[in-house]
């Protein structure tokens, strides 16, 4: 309706406003042709003065014209001129004369603001109340009243006047001005605007009801559109109104066309699939968090139980070691839950030399006796970020990889100055390609971790993938290459050069992968 409302409003402002530029050009048009025939009309009645209107007398229908004499004083006149107040002096001055021997000049036109109606015959002309009297009677009554009621129509307008110099020869001059018996004066022809009100007027009632009507028939056109294009729209609203959690399956239709509804329409679809495959994700998170923390919480429930049941057959020493296991056990996957669950945000962006993080986890590694091997390495591989979650990083790829490998563990450390790369690989048991990206799912832990003991949470590449791409980096597994055995690449985008990077504070690793 507000589409409509403002359509009908400017087509209302436009069209009216075309509709009054149309009625104000048909009428000076109609203006323009009425002063040509002016001119033509002063010519014919300077030829006729020139005559001493002798051959052809002035008539009413010549229309409101007056004949002045160089005093001002009016030799003749029709029209309603005669009636006017104080015409001659509103007249513009007497053109140039005619030419040597020629009785009729060059026709001047101008424009001229008339006066009032000269009213000392008022009763003559007027009824009481002051309307003019019905045209009654014979000839020279009737012509009188007529050219008075064309004196109140001209009356206060700027009109066109039309001057015309006439010479009328000696012999047939009434009053002879000039020496040689000859006599000058000036017709003034006024043009009158009858013929383009009229022709206007007939134009204004079309033109004044046919505007209200364009603008109601554009407004109606303007809302059938809007509601017709608006459709899809409402057929979307509806739809994602009904989508509940239950019900996150279902999808908006996507109309025909190529427009920006569909464009819409097809966004909507794609951010339920965001939203769907997130619930699923959050709700299978929250199955397996609840699935792995009931073990340890049942464990430990049932060894307080046993130890309040029965406290002379334990050992309180074992019991509490064993409790003590369990919680540390449940404090540690819960913190990995709460990582996990905290928002995407960009690392610090800490200088960090990846390079001597990973010599310093490889020496602490040897020291507990593990395979770990660091085959090559630049001497700096400097990155911006955490330098504790980048050790977290490395940590938690180092567990898994000690964890599954048969005999050994080789790192390998690469600067190419746009990336610092880091590949961990295991000669254990090779990835499937399909395990290769599963692996990285929280809580995922294949077939031969869980039938090992010391099988971790499934969280660990989950936690270093996170961190990976808090770091813009990646982290990808693949088979070794040549077998036997798994890698798992980290890439990390390299830091400008600029001070000596630090190598990250330590922290305890997660010690609890996937595989």
């Amino acid at each position: 309706m507000r589409t409509a409302l403002m359509a009908g409003l400017a087509a209302l402002v436009l069209f009216g406003a075309g509709a009054w530029w149309f009625h104000r050009h048909v009428y000076d048009d109609v203006y323009r042709t009425s002063e040509q025939r002016t001119i033509e009309l002063s010519l014919r009645l300077a030829q006729q003065a020139a005559t001493g209107w002798k051959e052809t007398p002035a008539s009413p229908s010549d229309g409101p014209f007056v004949q002045l004499d160089r005093t001002g004083r009016p030799v003749a006149g029709a029209g309603g001129a005669l009636d006017l107040v104080n015409l001659h002096e509103l007249l513009p001055p007497p053109p140039e004369d005619p030419a040597p021997g020629r009785t009729v000049g060059q026709p001047r036109s101008s424009t001229v603001r008339l006066a009032g109606v000269d009213e000392h015959e008022r009763a003559r002309f007027h009824l009481p109340d002051g309307s003019l009297r019905t045209v009654t009677g014979g000839y020279p009554e009737a012509k009188d009243l007529i050219a008075h009621s064309e004196a109140h129509a001209l009356a206060h307008r700027t009109v066109t006047v039309v001057a015309t110099a006439v010479r009328t020869p000696a012999g047939t001059c009434g009053r002879a001005a000039d020496p040689d018996g000859s006599c000058r004066s000036t017709v003034y022809v006024l043009t009158t605007p009858y013929v383009a009100q009229y022709v206007a007027h007939t134009l204004a009632t079309p033109l004044a009801a046919g505007v209200p009507v364009a603008a109601l028939v554009v407004a109606v056109t303007a809302w059938a559109a809007a509601r017709r294009s608006l459709r899809p729209v409402e057929a979307i609203r509806r739809e994602v109104a009904e989508i509940t959690d239950s019900s996150l399956d279902r999808r908006v239709p996507v109309p025909e066309g190529r427009d920006p509804i569909r464009a819409l329409a097809r966004t909507t679809n794609a951010t339920l699939d965001r939203l769907e495959d997130t619930v699923d994700r959050q709700q299978r998170f929250v199955t397996d968090a609840a699935h792995e923390l009931r073990s340890p919480l049942a464990a430990l429930q049932y060894q307080l139980e046993s130890a309040l049941a029965h406290p002379d057959r334990i050992d309180t020493a074992e019991t509490l070691g064993e409790a003590l296991a369990a919680t540390r056990r449940i404090h540690g996957l819960t913190e990995d839950l709460l990582l996990l669950a905290r928002p995407d945000r960009a690392a610090p962006h800490a200088l960090v030399d990846l390079a001597g993080l990973t010599r310093e986890l490889v020496l602490e590694y040897r020291q507990m006796d593990h395979p770990v091997t660091l085959r090559s390495a630049p001497d700096q591989a400097p990155v911006r970020g955490d330098g504790l979650a980048l050790h977290r990083l490395l940590r938690n790829l180092l567990d898994n990889a000690v964890r599954h490998a048969r005999t050994e563990v080789v790192l390998d450390v690469r600067d190419d100055g746009r990336t610092v790369e880091v590949t961990v690989h295991n000669d254990g048991a090779a990835l499937t390609p399909e395990e290769c990206e599963r692996v990285f799912e929280r809580f995922t832990r294949l077939d031969e971790a869980r039938t090992r003991d010391a099988g971790g949470s499934g969280l660990g590449l989950a936690i270093a993938r996170d961190i990976a791409h808090r770091h813009r980096g990646a982290l990808t597994a693949g088979p070794s290459h040549p077998p036997p055995g798994t890698t798992f690449t980290v890439s990390i985008p390299a830091a400008a050069p600029g001070p000596p990077p630090a190598h990250g504070p330590a922290a305890d690793g997660d010690g609890a992968s996937s595989r």
